[in-house]
């Protein structure tokens, strides 16, 4: 299905080399800044009780999450792993395109483990997308809105690949040839599965030294999609204390938002787009 929207994204720039290099560095001051915040996270808005599943990036398992999902349970909420393994683990492709499959047979499999959990509590899920994984979250909230009720996405590269830092890295999966029709198919795939009916929120950071900026935002109808830029590395992103205050405000009503969040004081550290 065509997307209505515009999905490619014209700034293809990757990170800045410095934000690269400084990645695991600044990851370790972002999970002692949530320990010695956690007095302050603990008045943030409780949760009303439903799943949250949580989607790891590339080459992620579900350890990378577990912060996170610590963080949600103690506000109230199910925060549960996806229990897939390592993502993009069994990946041996020579070609975008054997990529793409692998993409779509894995976001069957999140499927299956979001349908059962919908009907076991007859509740609809949340899915958090870190990377890779908010790529996933985002397509079955195309595919299964009966399922989903929100997404939020972690530093998701949502557009061309040639905007991630990894990209000449791993440029033995593209043949070390640019096919621009195959890059378009998979920036295509994450839109493709219907009308987004279900409410997307997109972090992203100007200093990630993964994603860039330029391909960082998701494109959709603005009534659904939210942008906000928060200040975090790539691989801190789920570790990190604002993206953990901007994650539990955006999963309850407006009115019960964290006051300091409905505040232009903090506008500086988060930016809606």
């Amino acid at each position: 299905m065509t997307n209505p929207y515009q999905i490619a994204a014209p700034d293809l720039r990757p990170p800045r080399l410095r934000h690269s290099i400084m990645e695991f560095g600044r990851v370790m001051l972002e999970m002692g800044s949530t320990v010695l915040l956690e007095p302050l996270l603990r008045t943030l808005p409780k949760g009303d009780g439903h799943t949250i599943m949580t989607i790891p990036g590339f080459m992620g398992a579900d350890g990378s999450t577990s912060q996170l999902r610590k963080f949600l349970n103690k506000r109230g909420y199910n925060a549960i792993p996806w229990g897939l393994g390592r993502n993009a683990a069994q990946v041996r492709s020579r070609h975008i395109d054997d990529f793409l499959a692998h993409r779509a047979a894995t976001e069957d499999a999140i499927a299956e483990r979001v349908q059962a959990e919908f009907t076991a509590s007859r509740r609809k899920l949340t899915l958090i997308g870190w990377s890779l994984g908010g790529l996933y979250a985002v397509a079955l909230a195309h595919r299964f809105p009966q399922w989903v009720r929100q997404v939020i996405t972690l530093g998701t590269p949502y557009g061309d690949p040639r905007g991630t830092a990894l990209y000449s890295v791993m440029g033995s999966l593209y043949n070390n040839e640019v096919d621009e029709e195959a890059l378009a198919r998979w920036v295509a795939h994450t839109y493709a599965g219907g009308t987004l009916r279900v409410p997307v929120v997109a972090l992203y950071s100007e200093s990630d030294g993964i994603v860039g900026a330029g391909i960082a935002k998701c494109q959709g109808d603005p009534r659904y999609v939210t942008n906000i830029a928060v200040m975090a590395s790539h691989v801190g992103f789920p570790f990190n204390p604002l993206v953990f205050a901007v994650t539990a405000n955006y999963l309850v009503e407006p009115h019960q938002r964290w006051a300091v969040c409905r505040s232009a004081h903090i506008r500086p550290l988060v930016q809606v787009m």
